[in-house]
């Protein structure tokens, strides 16, 4: 096996691994919401959560534009990626349960991310643990802008308050999800160049 079929591979192995981390960990952070006060019914997700081709397609398409800012084909795939795995939190709604929803769209569970991936995948990891914030930032920014305006319980679980956003933000929160990932992956190479001069 020739070493751009290792390469392949390996990109393979961790994009998935990373990616089903990622989501149980949404699916569990979401597990918070049953008792929170002020939950109710959400229901079928199918039938209330506008699931289509463009809500899909769009989130991917949103995450890959502030993957880029990686400057790596593995790391831009996972920024494509994260932003549409956040709706594992939904998953919870198929069983018609009191529940406070889209917990993992709140940016507590984008910082509790960082700690998570980087303990699990390795602290020297930047970019991973960049990407794991930024999808939240990215995943906000496409509902905003696909609706004109949406509500999440932004600081959930300290609070089950739904907070609006208003159409300005997909633009705001889409460039912090370029900035974080850019500002990682500066730092990574920084660190890289370093150690080849050592």
């Amino acid at each position: 096996m020739n070493k751009l079929k290792i390469n392949a591979l390996s990109n393979i192995f961790f994009i998935g691994k990373t990616s089903i981390a990622y989501g149980v960990l949404a699916f569990s952070f979401s597990m918070i919401g049953l008792i929170l006060p002020n939950s109710f019914v959400v229901g079928n997700p199918l039938e209330v959560s506008g699931i289509s081709f463009e809500h899909v397609f769009g989130h991917i398409l949103w995450g890959l534009v502030a993957g880029i800012a990686s400057f790596s084909f593995r790391y831009a795939i996972l920024s494509g990626l994260f932003p549409i795995i956040l709706d594992f939190d939904h998953l919870l709604q198929f069983f018609e349960v009191e529940m406070i929803p889209r917990m993992a769209h709140s940016f507590t569970f984008g910082l509790i991310a960082i700690f998570v991936m980087m303990i699990i995948f390795g602290r020297k990891d930047l970019r991973l643990a960049a990407i794991s914030i930024a999808a939240v930032f990215s995943h906000l920014s496409f509902d905003i802008f696909l609706v004109g305006g949406t509500e999440f319980p932004a600081f959930a679980p300290f609070t089950s308050e739904f907070i609006t956003f208003s159409e300005p933000y997909w633009i705001l929160f889409q460039f912090i999800s370029i900035v974080i990932i850019f500002l990682a992956s500066i730092i990574f190479f920084k660190k890289q160049k370093i150690k080849i001069m050592k």
